[in-house]
């Protein structure tokens, strides 16, 4: 038995969470037109590989210190419910089912936070790996927990999970569009680039690496 890691947004999803939850968000109402400017900023960067990771989540943390993570939850839960389950692509939940039927554990990881990542993970019955943002006291302290499921973090997360259930990283498979991740690409016996951005996809290509479309 291996481990499969599923990147989550636009690979297990075709759509990215992020964009999706600040559409969600002005739809109702609940967002400004210089807040929703600033996420579309960095989904941009994000998906042109230019993003400064610590710097957006620094951005995030600022303006959520001191909510309410109860509320933020419950809101969550909703527009994943509402909004996003939808967009699990067929090719990947068909392949990650496969996995499981071969006694692989399935592990989904992802830099988005645990708001969007866990409703999706309990949704398909599978543990996961995120960005966690901190709780004290049902408020958000605006630090993260641990390191940010992202680059070289998600990495260090990849061989945390291999290590603890005795499972070599040469029996691991990692699916991922995004070139951001080829530390944990790197790393696996078994990398897979998913409708990859045009820098994974030479990445790929130079490595022999197979490409897959799933949407």
């Amino acid at each position: 038995m291996g481990i499969a890691f599923f990147d989550m947004d636009k690979t297990l999803l075709s759509k990215s969470s992020g964009t999706l939850y600040v559409k969600y968000l002005w739809r109702r109402g609940m967002i400004s037109v210089s807040e929703m400017v600033g996420v579309m900023v960095i989904s941009l960067q994000y998906s042109l590989n230019l993003l400064n990771f610590p710097n957006a989540m620094a951005r995030l943390s600022n303006r959520i210190r001191g909510g309410d993570a109860a509320a933020t939850k419950q809101l969550c839960d909703r527009w994943v419910e509402e909004d996003v389950l939808q967009y699990i692509a067929p090719k990947a939940l068909e392949r990650l089912r496969a996995h499981e039927r071969r006694g692989d554990y399935v592990v989904l990881i992802s830099a988005s936070t645990q708001f969007a990542v866990e409703p999706v993970a309990r949704h398909l019955g599978i543990p996961y790996r995120c960005t966690e943002l901190e709780v004290v006291n049902g408020k958000f302290t605006g630090r993260i927990v641990g390191e940010p499921c992202y680059g070289d973090g998600k990495r260090i997360w990849g061989e945390r999970i291999a290590a603890e259930r005795g499972t070599p990283l040469s029996d691991c498979t990692f699916y991922t569009d995004s070139y951001s991740d080829r530390a944990l690409l790197d790393v696996v016996g078994h990398p897979v680039a998913v409708n990859p951005d045009q820098m994974l996809q030479r990445y790929a290509r130079r490595r022999g690496w197979p490409i897959e479309y799933f949407y």
